[in-house]
């Protein structure tokens, strides 16, 4: 039997969201993902670029800057059109895929390679890639030798260079053999994985990496800790044929021909999709957007409520941040032990619905709230999630609060309580991934000093100025690439002194304490600390 103080604790670890992982340990393994130490070190930016003769392209460095921090690159805005064909196999676990990703080079840069992100090349023997074919400047697509660096980054060279304003297109032929999940694997591991009643593909596609003006396509080291992702917007279509009784789930406008889905997302910024034969659903709409609830059938009780959670979130957060930025959404039951988000979609830990109750205080709400959230923070408002996951999920996680404090403000104290100060977390709020060993103590820790931050900032602005911010904040950057300089600069404007003082407390701590910080210790029968 699970304790009451087991089950607060399960909930506060299920809080982190991480979009977009790849590695599944061997089947059945109940073990965290802990490594043998951290490298605080975050790793350089790589690229390859042309600038314009005579170009200055010093950067400047924005608001209280660190003596470690780096300048602020300027991202292209580049929006890819994408198109995934998908041939599922469910039963046996494997997809063959077709890849289509065409670009514009909207830089001032002569590009001569793209880089993509194939996650799923860190689970050994998972991800075969059989064609790879490039067009640049308007010819035809041909086969070109790519390398890897990094582990996961796919490195394309162009057959000829792509100058600013041509158009590149490259075409994909790949394999994915799904790896195991366990109930106990903390994202990002096991994002993409199979268990008995689901199949679910996170990070399972190559996806464009940023663009950096004058510096290059941004990489990163794969870690697995918190997001290990950082894409551009793509208009994403994704078709998907899987076997007879098989159901089929991904965000976006959906239509289906027989086993064949269709979904179409625009300006995505992850794509993926869940499979079942045991998938029941739940549908409706609020204000004209739809939204579908999906879960297991012997947790019908759970995914009904679930679809009202998500319209209850769907309300206040259009309400406190701005209009809701996609066309509808969807939640899906997962297999692993988190939840996670993903654009017009959002996927919940199967823990949190055989253990719902329909009590208010329950894990259930609190994560459909958090990944709800990741539509305004992560999906329209975008950033650096490896290097700067602190200004995605501080604000989705702070907005479980503010669902408590709409729909059950009896229970707000329970929920400081619950989800940050037993864990007293410390160190600073823009650690990166990097400087952790595990991922739970990257969500004990560096969530709870995010969520503190925010309290504190909206204490000192006063409840009108701090969701004025926020409004604000939304509709200002709202498909764009966010950096802490942006976050600071504009909530000094609302705020009524200087924030300096409350910037220093939570963002100059100790990031050596924080690499030697051990995961929490697992009961294997049910992952409750």
């Amino acid at each position: 039997m699970r304790t009451a103080a087991a089950l607060i604790v399960i909930a506060v670890l299920l809080g982190g969201c991480d979009p977009d992982g790849g590695i599944a340990p061997a089947a059945g393994s109940p073990a965290l993902p802990t490594l043998a130490g951290a490298d605080p070190a975050r790793p350089p930016t790589q690229g390859t670029v042309t600038p314009l003769a005579g170009e200055d392209r010093s950067l400047s460095s924005g608001f209280a800057p660190s003596a470690t921090e780096t300048p602020t690159p300027h991202y292209v805005p580049i929006i890819a059109d994408v198109v995934t064909d998908v041939e599922l196999h469910y039963h046996e676990r494997w997809m063959r895929v077709e890849q289509t990703t065409a670009v514009q080079n909207t830089s001032r840069d002569t590009w001569q390679e793209m880089v993509f992100n194939v996650i799923p090349r860190a689970v050994p023997g998972s991800f075969f890639l059989d064609l790879l074919a490039v067009g640049s400047g308007g010819e035809m697509p041909g086969a070109v030798e790519p390398s890897f660096t990094d582990e996961t980054m796919l490195h394309v060279p162009l057959p000829r260079p792509a100058r600013p304003g041509e158009g590149v297109e490259v075409r994909f032929n790949y394999r994915v053999l799904i790896p195991p999940v366990a109930p106990t694997d903390w994202p990002p591991v096991g994002t993409t994985g199979w268990t008995l009643d689901l199949i679910q593909a996170g990070e399972w596609y190559p996806a464009l990496v940023p663009y950096a003006e004058g510096i290059g396509w941004h990489t990163w080291r794969y870690h697995p800790v918190g997001d290990p992702t950082f894409y551009p917007l793509t208009n994403h279509t994704l078709n998907v044929t899987a076997e007879e009784g098989v159901t089929v789930v991904s965000g976006g406008a959906v239509e289906r021909d027989g086993q064949t889905w269709r979904f179409k997302v625009e300006r995505a910024r992850g794509v993926a999709f869940f499979a079942s034969d045991r998938f029941d659903v739940t549908e409706g709409e609020v204000d004209g957007t739809p939204v579908s609830s999906y879960y297991l059938s012997e947790h019908a009780h759970a995914g009904i409520n679930a679809y009202g959670i998500a319209v209850n979130a769907l309300k206040l957060f259009t309400e406190l941040y701005g209009p809701y930025p996609y066309d509808s959404l969807t939640v899906v039951e997962n297999g692993f032990f988190g939840g996670m988000e993903y654009s017009a979609l959002i996927s919940v830990t199967s823990y949190a619905y055989y253990t719902y109750t329909g009590e208010a205080r329950s894990l259930l709400a609190l994560l459909i709230a958090h990944e709800t959230a990741h539509q305004w923070w992560y999906g329209a408002v975008g950033n650096d999630q490896v290097n700067e996951a602190w200004l995605d999920e501080s604000l989705a996680f702070y907005s479980e609060l503010l669902y408590m404090e709409r729909y059950a403000p009896q229970d707000t104290g329970w929920w400081w309580y619950a989800r940050v100060d037993q864990f007293d977390p410390q160190g600073p709020v823009d650690a990166s991934p990097y400087d952790y060993a595990n991922a739970p103590s990257f969500i004990l820790w560096m969530y709870g000093q995010a969520a503190r931050f925010i309290r504190d900032l909206r204490l000192l602005m006063g409840d009108e100025a701090f969701f004025a911010f926020l409004r604000d904040y939304y509709q200002t950057y709202q498909w764009q690439t966010v950096t802490r300089d942006d976050f600071m600069e504009m909530a000094q404007r609302y705020a009524g002194s200087d924030i300096t003082p409350l910037v220093e407390r939570y963002f100059d701590g100790d990031r050596e304490v924080i690499a030697a910080t051990p995961p929490p210790e697992t009961d294997d029968r049910d992952g409750s600390p």
